[in-house]
């Protein structure tokens, strides 16, 4: 049996999407909730919060292999 679609088989997809993301915008207008609280501000804290620990994973990782490099040329270095 051939499968049915209301639009088309990505017609469909990107109607239910944008439906969802049209309820829940509504939904939000509705309960006035104060700055902060939105569901933007809350993913932006989240991305932002993810941005600094990578950045401070990073500069973690860069501090260790300079320490690295650091103890190798002493070794390298002959002793007088």
């Amino acid at each position: 049996m051939p499968q049915v679609y209301l639009i088309s088989r990505w017609g469909d997809v990107l109607l239910g999407l944008s439906t969802g993301v049209w309820a829940y915008y509504l939904y939000e207008r509705r309960l006035h909730r104060p700055d902060g609280e939105r569901l933007a501000d809350l993913v932006r804290w989240k991305l932002d919060h993810r941005a600094r620990l990578s950045q401070a994973s990073a500069q973690a990782d860069s501090e260790g292999w300079e320490e690295i490099e650091r103890e190798l040329k002493l070794k390298e270095q002959p002793r007088q």
